[in-house]
C-alpha cells in the first residue's frame, strides 16, 4: 500500500473514533441533555425578547407620532396574555 493510502486510511480511522467518542462522552457525561436545555431556554429567551421589542416599539411610536391606530392596545394585549396569563 502506498503511503498516500495509508495516511487516508488512518485519517479517516482517528477522524470516525473522534466523531463516535465524543458523542458517545457526551451522552454519558449528560452534556447532550444540558446542551438541549439551554436551547430551549435560548429559544424561550428570543420568544420573550420579540414580546418585550413589540410593545416597547408600540409604546414609542404611539408617543412620537401622538395617532390611535389600535396596535398600542394591540401589544398591551399580547404583551398580557404572554406574560401575564400564558407564561409562568
Amino acid at each position: 500500500m502506498s503511503d498516500t493510502v495509508m495516511v487516508a486510511l488512518i485519517s479517516g480511522i482517528v477522524s470516525l473514533i473522534i466523531n463516535f467518542g465524543s458523542k458517545w462522552l457526551d451522552h454519558k457525561n449528560g452534556l447532550a441533555a444540558d446542551i438541549g436545555e439551554i436551547k430551549e431556554s435560548v429559544g424561550e429567551l428570543k420568544r420573550n425578547n420579540g414580546v418585550y421589542g413589540d410593545m416597547v416599539y408600540q409604546m414609542l411610536d404611539h408617543m412620537a407620532t401622538n395617532n390611535n391606530s389600535g396596535e398600542m392596545k394591540r401589544a398591551l394585549d399580547e404583551y398580557n396574555a404572554f406574560f401575564r396569563k400564558g407564561q409562568k
